[in-house]
């Protein structure tokens, strides 16, 4: 039995890794070549998902409320994955790593002795419950590295508007231009692609919104009003953009500052769990064994004085019966002679 259950562990582990290895190299290619070509991220270039047409009905396996689902679509949103299929093939991906661990540990639970068909089960479920939750928390990070990309870029980005609008250049044009030359920050690239669609299509203000409800961070909430207000009242646009720019590179700065100032604080506990049970060993260490050297000691000086002591009334009891038998002997001799 026991190498049955080594081929059941090694098949389960073998399963979820090849699932979780296929996710990623996914995602990865996805986002990759959507930088490259600066569109719209997508998880697969298709319409049907990660599993095809299956995609959607393994994604209704998993329940969620309304609330929930406006949530996570505008978490998708922020994280640049606006496909279709997007939403889908994440909880499609979500079920399929819950319960393939669920069946393969019921499967291991009846095939093992009872004694550990329970412990089996119960590792299992765990298993699944934190496979489950990796697809999210995959989206979660995408979303916090692409809007830390993009707050970067905010201060260039709105140098070069500056400078486009203050050459002569519309605001169309001057997105394009900044678009297609901040290769440095694709992902504020590819926004700002979107944002030029929208604006062709309908109208800058719009676009602005929507442009800010995407990103949904308080620096893209500024531009998009400073630009809006501009827009509306036609105002001169480059000194402003400029202004606002030291402004967010000072902002940059003091939040670096600040992050400074935490270290010391988020190293103390490094220090008092890893480092100071070091330096006290190498510190106590030599007092330590002193200190147990002399208990050492002691002990075997208190214990030969106790022998020595033990040694010296055994002689004393064995003087004292000697002197005492012949007391006794004489008194004897005597009452005979009486007698």
């Amino acid at each position: 039995m026991e190498p049955l259950l080594f081929w059941i562990i090694a098949g389960t582990v073998t399963l979820v890794s090849f699932v979780i290895l296929l996710l990623l190299l996914r995602l990865i290619n996805a986002g990759t070549a959507s930088k490259r070509a600066g569109r719209n991220t997508e998880i697969e270039d298709s319409t049907d998902g990660v599993f095809g047409s299956l995609t959607p009905a393994l994604a209704a396996q998993i329940p969620e409320s309304e609330q929930e689902s406006t949530d996570f679509s505008q978490l998708l949103r922020r994280a640049g994955l606006y496909s279709p299929s997007a939403r889908s093939s994440i909880y499609a991906l979500r079920f399929i790593l819950l319960f393939l661990p669920l069946v393969i540990a019921l499967v291991a639970g009846l095939l093992v002795p009872e004694a550990y068909a329970f412990p089996v089960v119960i590792i299992g479920g765990i298993i699944a419950a934190s496979l489950s939750i990796l697809p999210r928390f995959y989206v979660f990070l995408r979303q916090r590295t692409r809007v830390r990309e993009i707050r970067q870029g905010l201060a260039d980005m709105m140098d070069m508007l500056s400078m486009c609008l203050s050459g002569g250049l519309p605001v169309g044009a001057s997105l394009e231009h900044v678009a297609r030359n901040l290769v440095s920050y694709p992902s504020l690239s590819q926004e700002l692609q979107i944002m030029r669609r929208q604006a062709e299509v309908g109208s800058l203000k719009h676009a602005l919104r929507d442009f800010a409800q995407r990103v949904n961070i308080p620096e893209v909430r500024q531009l998009s009003n400073l630009l809006s207000r501009g827009d509306q009242l036609g105002t001169q646009l480059s000194g402003s953009l400029h202004e606002q720019a030291d402004h967010f590179r000072e902002t940059r700065k003091q939040m670096a500052t600040l992050q400074a100032n935490r270290a010391p604080v988020k190293l103390t506990f490094p220090l008092v769990f890893c480092f100071a049970p070091a330096a006290l060993i190498l510190l106590m260490a030599p007092a330590i064994l002193e200190i147990t050297d002399f208990a050492r000691n002691s002990e075997e000086f208190l214990g030969q004085s106790q022998i020595r002591q033990m040694q010296q009334l055994e002689q004393q009891e064995s003087v004292v019966i000697g002197q005492a038998r012949p007391t006794s002997d004489s008194g004897g001799d005597s009452l005979q002679l009486g007698q």
